[in-house]
């Protein structure tokens, strides 16, 4: 709920904060600057070959709601659960059985209220990045997701701000050239380029 102005001042512990879920600090920062969603949207176009127009993205503050899918004829199925990976992770090893958890269960005693927010694209820039690349269908999508791992590293250990995350990134995609080659080599080697020049010019 911080102001624009308030997100550039926020620290790495502030954002290492998450009030659900616990996970690596990667995936934490992420989730603050919201490119782990943009990340999934990219997911999501390639792994259900949907038009990137028909995904959105809520803020969602109990993370109860994991994803949505409406149907033609209007109903909805959501997936929902605690705001832990443990049953997802028990599910991909046993997929496709289900199997008995010993993993705290849905509780909706506590969780009974489930609301949805819009997301301001202009406080989270990395979201509105990846809806950007994906339009693309290029090599951006190979620039961004490195040029986050970097900037996510920086601002880590002290060296950007929390706003520069998506500055780092938007000015890596400008200075790349777009290529419609999905040859796995190229990719490679685009992305290695990327980490190459951005360790340089940072020093790390």
């Amino acid at each position: 709920n911080k102001t624009l102005k308030q997100m550039k001042d926020i620290t790495v512990d502030e954002a290492l904060s998450h009030p659900n879920w616990k996970m690596g600090k990667k995936i934490t920062i992420d989730s603050a600057t919201m490119m782990n969603k943009g990340l999934e949207v990219i997911e999501a176009k390639w792994l259900f070959k949907t038009e990137t127009e028909k995904i959105d993205v809520l803020i969602h503050p109990q993370s109860v709601i994991h994803s949505m899918v409406e149907f033609i004829d209007g109903s909805i199925k959501a997936q929902l659960g605690i705001p832990d990976m443990k049953i997802p992770i028990q599910y991909a090893i046993t997929y496709p059985d289900r199997i008995n958890s010993v993993h705290s269960k849905m509780d909706f005693n506590l969780f009974n209220s489930l609301t949805f927010e819009k997301v301001d694209t202009d406080k989270f820039r990395c979201l509105k990045i990846a809806y950007d690349v994906i339009k693309e269908d290029s090599s951006s999508a190979v620039v961004m997701n490195a040029a986050n791992e970097i900037a996510v590293d920086l601002f880590l250990n002290g060296r950007i701000d929390f706003l520069s995350i998506p500055d780092l990134i938007e000015i890596e995609l400008e200075r790349h050239t777009p290529s419609s080659d999905t040859d796995l080599e190229n990719i490679i080697n685009i992305d290695k380029d990327t980490r190459i020049y951005l360790r340089e010019k940072y020093s790390i």
